[in-house]
């Protein structure tokens, strides 16, 4: 397309200026990315249609984004894009970048750019991604196309090998697990070494949940089954997905949004122990909003009167639904996508303070769910670590603090195409530059939209594990799972047969398998079993000899030491209740085994050793069983005589075994 020795773009526009070199161009805006160069050029394309483009280039010191795209545009107007990312290019070093997709595959565009007619394209652009407040500063060499390349890895980080993956095993490690130590004791707080020790996890601490739809939790209708099945064995925690927006709420969606169904809804999920978050207080754009809201906007500018109307109809929406679900919601999106829905804000005098005073009255309403805001177009940046989103974000939380809005949380959604794939070492430094809010931070509306099931699942295993690596963020949730009941069908995990897709599998084998903690372990020395379990809810099952208990724990920040007491006496090594001549008996087999040995074997104390010690303690309890006293038992005048009688005892049985067989 061009080589660019001794020749440039033949325009520039908004802000961006070039130079011309002997062998390429340079092209840059010092204030922002907001603007591009072009070329007029007459081109048929309709070979290239399985193509890539290919960019020599380099990013000069001075340069502040991390991508811009390519764009092609047809004699209709149509555009096609294709995003490139230079964040990975080293400052001053040339190197070349390959689009991720193929010309008749662009990435984003204008119009029905799926259509781009690439046999009559007429003119092709270097754009800035009009997102991003840093300078625009890159050297382009050449700009072609070939199909003698192939596609570079779908995202940052993508590669089998890539050093991320150790990083956030080490971060999961120390992030989401914590130490538990189990002492088995008897009856009297005698250690029991040798019992089994089953350390089952029954939920997460970390919440996984997702959107779901409220009409098929509300009743028991039987072709909802399975999709109540699924909820409640693959989450715990949700948002409803839209009987909580407020136009449904009012009644304007129809018969399948009604306020009982949603109070129904809710409590369904309750009852399963799954956490329920509210979405969405206030969704502060015209398209959003009810009737009532709607016909006031329609007369902007409004005066004094009209602007306290709808303050109190916000005010009143909040009072009634958050008050309606007071302890039964774990947080609430106080407020939706304030970026691109911002017309209630702006007819009314105190403009972005009413948002301040939207998160006090929802703290009025309902102390105990958490505040959140909520926004898109955060993290599906194609690898951008400070985009204009990004920024105006940041701004907008630290406008609510600055002003003392009771805010709990930042919501980011993660809706992903194939062209905003963002790698996990991005991730982590997004989530870093918000950390610094201190506020909770969870993903709220993850999907990924392709057909490339393959990559769908390696993303999603990769976005993942980059989450629950990161310390800073509490929950991860995504926007429906099921094909018939998903806004995208194709970014679903279940197929409308409920046949699992790979991306699904690759969440169950995180979620269920390689983050879950499920040991069978035996009591060592001293009763104890240690082990590093993933935080969360456990199931703990310790057996001896038939006896058995069960302990309902909590393992979280700081670790556990759970002391379990068996309904039995350590001196009872056969088991059978009491403690008599039969347990003298093991006790005497095993005598003077020094390590290894277990309470089975007549080791009473715990100590891996059967030795006199223990014979006081079968002593102490001869007679006994847990639920009597203990017998009273005359001591002899010195137990090694009686150790000695035994041992003297053992010889002659074994030497007159011996003779026997002779």
């Amino acid at each position: 397309m061009s080589d660019f020795n001794g020749t440039g773009f033949d325009y520039t526009f908004g802000g961006f200026n070039q130079t011309v070199g002997a062998n390429s161009v340079r092209l840059r805006d010092l204030v922002d990315d907001s603007g591009g160069a072009g070329t007029g050029q007459l081109l048929n394309l309709s070979s290239y249609s399985d193509s890539r483009f290919v960019v020599d280039m380099l990013a000069n010191p001075g340069n502040g984004v991390d991508k811009f795209d390519l764009e092609l545009i047809d004699s209709s107007g149509r555009t096609g894009k294709w995003t490139l990312g230079v964040s990975n290019l080293d400052v001053g070093v040339p190197g070349t970048l390959v689009s991720a997709t193929t010309l008749a595959n662009p990435t984003h565009g204008v119009g029905d750019f799926a259509n781009l007619d690439l046999s009559n394209i007429t003119t092709w652009q270097v754009l800035g991604t009009f997102s991003s407040p840093s300078p625009f500063d890159l050297n382009f060499d050449r700009v072609a196309i070939s199909d003698a390349v192939s596609a570079p890895p779908a995202y940052p980080g993508a590669e089998q090998d890539a050093p991320w993956r150790a990083q956030a095993a080490a971060r999961i490690e120390a992030n989401r697990k914590a130490n538990l130590q189990v002492n088995v004791t008897d009856a009297l707080g005698n250690a029991i070494s040798g019992a089994n020790v089953s350390v089952q996890m029954t939920e997460h601490e970390f919440g996984f949940g997702s959107a779901v739809v409220a009409s098929r939790l509300r009743d028991n209708n039987p072709v909802h089954a399975t999709y109540k099945q699924k909820v409640a064995e693959l989450f715990n925690l949700a948002t409803i997905e839209n009987n909580l927006k407020w136009p449904p709420w009012e009644g304007e969606w129809g018969g399948s949004f009604t306020k009982s169904g949603a109070q129904n809804a809710v409590s369904w999920l309750n009852g399963q122990g799954i956490d329920v978050r509210g979405h969405t207080l206030v969704w502060p754009g015209y398209s959003n909003l009810p009737t009532s809201v709607k016909n006031l906007l329609n007369n902007t500018p409004l005066n004094a009167a009209q602007q306290q109307q709808m303050r109190t109809l916000i005010f009143d929406h909040i009072a009634d639904i958050a008050g309606n679900f007071a302890g039964q919601l774990a947080a609430w999106d106080v407020i939706n996508e304030t970026r691109t829905n911002h017309d209630v804000m702006d007819n009314l005098a105190e403009g972005d303070l009413a948002m301040v005073d939207w998160f006090n009255a929802a703290l009025a309403a309902d102390p105990a769910a958490k505040r959140y805001i909520n926004n898109f177009g955060i993290l599906s940046s194609a690898g951008g670590t400070n985009t204009f989103n990004q920024q105006e974000y940041f701004d907008t939380v630290q406008f609510l603090l600055n002003n003392s809005a009771p805010v709990d949380g930042i919501g980011f959604q993660a809706h992903f195409s194939e062209g905003d794939l963002t790698g996990p070492e991005d991730l982590w430094t997004i989530f870093d530059r918000f950390d610094q809010l201190g506020l909770d931070m969870q993903i709220t509306e993850f999907d990924f939209g392709t057909t490339n099931e393959q990559l769908q699942a390696d993303f999603t295993r990769d976005f993942l594990t980059a989450v629950f690596a990161h310390e800073g963020i509490d929950d991860f949730l995504m926007w429906g799972f099921w094909e018939d009941a998903h806004w995208r069908p194709e970014a679903a995990m279940f197929n409308s047969d409920w046949s699992i897709k790979p991306n699904g599998q690759a969440y169950l084998d995180l979620v269920y398998s390689d983050w879950w903690t499920d040991e069978e372990l035996t009591s060592a020395l001293a009763g104890t079993v240690d082990l590093r379990g993933f935080k969360g809810e456990y199931e703990i099952t310790v057996t001896q000899n038939g006896v058995e208990q069960v302990v309902i724990a909590t393992l979280t920040d700081g670790g556990l030491i759970l002391d379990v007491s068996l309904p039995m006496l350590s001196a009872d090594f056969n088991g059978d209740g009491d403690v008599d001549d039969k347990d003298l008996t093991i006790w005497s087999t095993g005598y003077g085994t020094t390590s290894g040995a277990v309470q089975s074997s007549g080791d009473a104390n715990g100590d891996g050793i059967v030795d006199g010690n223990d014979y006081l303690l079968w002593q102490r309890q001869f007679g006994s069983s847990p639920n009597l006293p203990l017998a009273v038992v005359p001591e002899p005048t010195s137990w090694s005589l009686f150790l000695l009688f035994v041992l003297v005892q053992n010889c002659f049985y074994r030497r007159r075994k011996h003779l026997e067989f002779i």
